[in-house]
């Protein structure tokens, strides 16, 4: 089959390797019909993260028809359509018998520590796999996982009827973000970002603020419509000292900030205001199947904006120059890689 292998930092090249063989029970062999581009793989391949260490086929956005399967699997015939949750948990750490599986102590990630999707096939075990509902096609479907990511986030949020919010990075996650807090009972919501494309994205999702920090005290906007309070929720998506550190300065005293960007990995923050204000700070890391369930039933019922958001398209064999393109066009969204 062919592959996009990140061989070296800033360095992917089509490979021919051999399919994956099933060597578990429960394992399922998939035929890759669309996956996403995530951030995260942007930055594994300019190498800010470390997480990422070639030779590696990244990729877990994903969608795929069942080819094959283990003989412990049921349920899951073949040529069904399904979605990937890309993180396999243990299942018997103290965070999964707590019931608290996306940090499990063992988790294993799909493009990470696992080969991952940017390939024709993919093997994953049958537990991850979640059947697309019959009205979803293949590339929306591959907004699942990432939608799961905000929908987990937006859960951790102690919302209440007519709270403010603000969301920091106007990406796929930040949008998503956006998308799902419409559907809360949150009363206005902001958006920050630096580029102006990506503002005027995220006003069409519903966004009622923008704000430019390149030109806009981010503070004083906020200060305009929280009199002076701040907002009482703000949802930090990009992950850099800069960003964490907005999001801490627009949230009101006592109020909530939720981490779910994972960009740099040392930042530099006012741990004072934390402490003086009573700030409440939360890292939100992956999804629950729940999420993941509800994340699918959400695209499904046409709640997300996905022709909106999906705005770039490729085929595999665009992908060794791809991820260049993508990092200088802050216009770009969410692009599919999408297979025949």
């Amino acid at each position: 089959m062919q592959a996009l292998m990140f061989t070296e930092i800033k360095k992917q090249q089509l490979v021919d390797i051999p399919i994956p063989i099933i060597d578990r029970p429960d394992g399922v062999l998939l035929k890759v019909k669309s996956v996403g581009v995530c951030g995260s793989d942007l930055h594994g391949y300019t190498g800010q993260t470390g997480r990422r260490i070639p030779p590696l086929i990244m990729g877990h956005e994903a969608t795929g028809e069942v080819v094959a399967a283990g003989d412990a699997v049921k349920g899951l015939p073949l040529g069904s359509r399904v979605a990937v949750q890309p993180v396999e948990f243990c299942g018997v750490c103290p965070q999964c018998l707590a019931g608290r599986r996306n940090v499990c102590e063992n988790r294993r990630l799909m493009g990470m520590n696992a080969p991952g999707a940017y390939a024709e096939y993919v093997a994953w075990p049958a537990d991850n796999l979640f059947p697309l509902p019959e009205n979803l096609s293949y590339e929306n479907g591959a907004l699942t996982e990432p939608l799961a990511v905000a929908v987990h986030a937006v859960s951790l949020a102690p919302i209440r009827p007519y709270d403010t919010a603000l969301i920091v990075g106007a990406g796929p996650i930040g949008l998503l973000t956006l998308a799902v807090l419409k559907l809360t009972g949150v009363s206005l919501i902001a958006v920050s970002d630096a580029s102006d494309a990506r503002l005027e994205l995220a006003r069409a999702v519903g966004a009622e603020v923008t704000i430019n920090p390149t030109r806009q005290n981010p503070r004083q906007v906020v200060n305009e419509f929280t009199n002076g309070s701040g907002v009482d929720l703000a949802f930090e998506a990009v992950g850099l000292s800069a960003t964490a550190q907005q999001s801490l300065e627009v949230t009101r005293n006592k109020g909530t900030v939720i981490w779910i960007g994972n960009n740099q990995r040392m930042i530099e923050i006012d741990m004072q205001a934390v402490v003086t204000r009573e700030l409440a700070v939360i890292g939100s890391y992956g999804m629950t199947g729940e999420d993941f369930q509800r994340s699918l039933r959400m695209l499904a019922d046409g709640c997300i904006p996905t022709e909106q958001l999906i705005n770039r398209r490729a085929t595999l064999s665009e992908g060794p120059a791809l991820f260049d393109q993508l990092l200088t066009s802050p216009e770009t969204i969410k692009c599919v890689i999408n297979f025949a």
